[in-house]
């Protein structure tokens, strides 16, 4: 997981206001409050695996094709 430092830290401008915002280093989505980019790098995680989960499991499948034939 990505920690939060000083190097990823941005501003989101919004109506004139420059707000103090976190940079996501996986998409480069920009949050604000920065208290929102652990939550956002956990569905990151979570998306990881679910992907792995399902990338092992097409590989169980095929692998049972192969020894059918």
């Amino acid at each position: 997981m990505h920690s939060l430092s000083a190097s990823n830290s941005i501003a989101i401008v919004y109506n004139r206001k420059s707000l103090p915002a976190a940079k996501c280093q996986e998409c480069g989505a920009k949050m604000y409050p920065k208290s929102l980019l652990k939550p956002h790098l956990n569905r990151h995680q979570l998306r990881q695996r679910w992907l792995m989960n399902s990338l092992g499991q097409l590989r169980t499948a095929l692998a049972r094709m192969g020894n059918v034939a």
